[in-house]
């Protein structure tokens, strides 16, 4: 990636350029968990390596005011074409937002693959851990010694998995499937970042429901409320897929409906994986639409 004009820093200017890179790692390290963000200062510019694409944004918006001659020449290391797969096994492989330490975890888990998923893609190794792409693009980090084989990087569509993007789906997937799933996920626990291992998250629940019928969503809540086509509020039916925020902590929710009536979702206020009716539902969460992911049939 190249941002910028090339040109050549001026000499006295170069500590300057020093101190704002050093306010940049320090403002990454405060946003990101343990981010990969090498910035070096080289003759016509600034070169380096960043793990995602806003970072390389950021880089971009800082330098250009102050120094909009120089060449940005950055690797994004998520936007890499990957060589290798890492292949889950048994019972669960966990990718976390900060490096794994000793003990294998690496604070907040971003998200869980279970046997039998799509692999995550392997992206870059370092000590102890590698940073990879989950399927639904959650990027992150396993520990080395983790749950996994490694493979050829095998994408979800060419496993059979469709995915699902803003716009119509045009492939069509099973209700009768889906629901019978669904409701025999009442009482699982709420677990941040998991999609059936230990429990679930809201969009956890939402991509492994659809994973199950042939479809890869995003695996966050907010990239999940912006798939499919809107909906009208009063023509809701069974399998669309409501956008939301919690009123009290204004937190970004996702739930599915099973009739014009009734959602199921994974709730963090409750605990757990619910089933209630849809005004109760939309007493606690602010509904910022609903989307409908292509044809379920039957429904």
């Amino acid at each position: 990636m190249v941002l910028g004009a090339p040109g050549v820093i001026d000499p006295g200017r170069a500590p300057d350029l020093d101190r704002e890179l050093a306010r940049l790692r320090r403002a990454m390290a405060a946003r990101y968990p343990a981010p990969i963000f090498d910035l070096r200062r080289e003759p016509w510019g600034v070169g380096g390596v960043v793990a995602v694409a806003v970072q390389a944004e950021v880089v971009r918006e800082r330098l250009a005011a102050g120094w909009p001659e120089l060449a940005v020449r950055l690797l994004v290391l998520a936007d890499r074409r990957p060589r290798r797969g890492c292949w889950p096994e048994a019972p669960a492989l966990d990718v976390w937002r900060d490096v794994p330490g000793a003990d294998g975890r690496g604070g907040e888990r971003a998200t869980e693959l279970l046997p039998g998923d799509p692999p995550a893609e392997l992206l870059a190794v370092r000590a102890r851990a590698c940073l990879v792409r989950a399927p639904g693009a959650a990027v992150g980090w396993i520990a080395r010694d983790g749950r996994f084989r490694l493979g050829p990087p095998t994408s979800a569509a060419a496993l059979g998995l469709a995915p699902v993007g803003p716009g119509a789906v045009a492939t069509a997937w099973s209700w009768s499937l889906l629901r019978p799933w669904l409701l025999a996920q009442q009482g699982r626990p709420y677990v941040w970042g998991t999609t059936g291992g230990a429990g679930f998250d809201c969009s956890g629940l939402v991509w492994r429901a659809f994973s199950r019928v042939g479809l890869c969503l995003p695996r966050n809540s907010r990239a999940q409320r912006g798939c499919g086509v809107r909906v009208a509020a009063s023509a809701v039916a069974a399998g669309d897929l409501a956008g939301a925020v919690a009123r009290r902590r204004r937190v970004s929710h996702v739930a599915l409906a099973l009739d014009g009536d009734t959602v199921v979702h994974a709730c963090s206020e409750t605990g757990g994986v619910r089933v209630e009716p849809r005004a109760d539902f939309e007493a606690r969460y602010q509904v910022l639409g609903w989307r409908r992911l292509g044809r379920a049939l039957p429904r």
